[in-house]
């Protein structure tokens, strides 16, 4: 009956781990990468589930049994993000971002879940991409273009002169 007991306060322990903490992470349009901090020095269980989503529940980035799983990943994220190797053991679940851009600009959360599916811990990163010269590739932003209308503008007034 004891040893039930045990069990049972140590699952609810594990239940109840949750932090919830949000945090803003700057970074300029055109890096290499960003990192999306979420560490923790909880032990949590080997059979944990990692799920990375954005503000509008789209997945970022899924880790279970031991690898990533790309395939449930959202496809906006795809090749984009990586996380570190044997992250159960140190705790360390951060994020990296590939190429951010304004389009990346978001709240993204980190979620350890159990087997189960309970929440083990919980941490927010508000991600805010700025100084951005171009929103993707070949598309030019609003300051480019009136930049080039006002250059435009210009070059026409000296040639009528």
């Amino acid at each position: 009956m004891s040893s039930e007991l045990l069990l049972l306060s140590v699952q609810l322990v594990l239940s109840f781990v949750v932090l919830s903490v949000q945090q803003v992470v700057e970074v300029d349009s055109g890096e290499e990468s960003v990192l999306l901090p979420c560490i923790t020095t909880v032990t949590l269980p080997g059979d944990a589930r990692v799920e990375w989503r954005d503000r509008g529940g789209r997945r970022v980035h899924v880790y279970e049994n031991g690898s990533d799983h790309p395939e449930e990943q959202n496809q906006f994220y795809r090749n984009r993000t990586k996380m570190k190797e044997d992250l159960l053991r140190t705790g360390d679940f951060s994020l990296s971002l590939e190429h951010p851009t304004d389009r990346d600009t978001n709240i993204y959360t980190c979620s350890i879940f159990s087997r189960d599916g309970n929440i083990l811990m919980k941490k927010q990163i508000d991600l805010r991409v700025k100084g951005q010269w171009f929103n993707s590739p070949g598309q030019r932003c609003p300051l480019c273009c009136s930049l080039q209308l006002l250059f435009l503008c210009c070059s026409l007034q000296l040639l009528f002169l």
